[in-house]
């Protein structure tokens, strides 16, 4: 069985659902369904499983793999309180990798986040005058893969976040270079939490994305 990877703060890599169970058992019960929603939409395994099988199946599967019915119901409920309001999920697969993996696009390997971002051609954010993009000088693509940026400046609240630099990414992909237009389309990519465009809504055209959220181990990708 292929490893389990999810978002998360402290620890986001397993080499099983049990193993998951195990390591949140004394630590964070109290959230443990927003984990397992979080492992369902990113693991592959997990979330073609909901798709082809309904959430009824799923939780028999997940009965089987950890004791669910030792939990509180909650967990359970929210499974289903979650699933009835998703309206189902894309046919494309959305799944959690370590920004450290190597990534491969279009038959080219990316060794992890860092060498994506070296290969960015181009940016694109909203401000106050509307959508504008800004050329990478200098950066030099050896690759048949392009890469662009669309991004927003973490959130201003005070006098301490002038200095914080950090952004939330999301990053495309394209077989021809990076231009203003392909920044645009993505942009309309639906979006709302962190400015997260890894969700349910992409169309296939604008696939693959790469999601960061400006810090931590972990970012979702989406690919066909």
């Amino acid at each position: 069985m292929q490893k389990i990877c999810f978002p998360h703060y402290e620890r986001g890599e397993f080499d099983s659902l049990e193993d998951v169970y195990k390591f949140f058992k004394n630590k964070s019960m109290d959230c443990f369904e927003y984990i397992l929603v979080d492992i369902i939409r990113y693991n592959k395994c997990y979330r073609d499983f909901l798709r082809e099988n309904g959430m009824d199946m799923l939780v028999e599967r997940l009965s089987v793999e950890i004791p669910l019915t030792s939990m509180d119901k909650r967990v359970v409920e929210y499974l289903y309180d979650w699933w009835n309001m998703t309206g189902g999920l894309a046919d494309y697969n959305i799944q959690c990798v370590n920004v450290e993996d190597k990534i491969t696009i279009y038959g080219h390997t990316f060794n992890g986040l860092k060498d994506i971002l070296e290969h960015c051609e181009m940016k694109g954010r909203d401000n106050l005058f509307g959508f504008e993009t800004y050329r990478n000088d200098g950066k030099g693509n050896d690759t048949d893969v392009h890469v662009g940026m669309v991004y927003e400046m973490y959130p201003v609240f005070d006098s301490s976040d002038y200095k914080d630099r950090r952004m939330y990414q999301n990053i495309i992909f394209r077989r021809s270079p990076i231009a203003g237009s392909d920044l645009k389309e993505a942009f309309a990519i639906p979006h709302k939490v962190d400015f997260c465009m890894v969700n349910e809504s992409i169309p296939d055209k604008l696939l693959p994305v790469l999601y960061y959220k400006g810090y931590g181990k972990y970012m979702l990708l989406a690919t066909e």
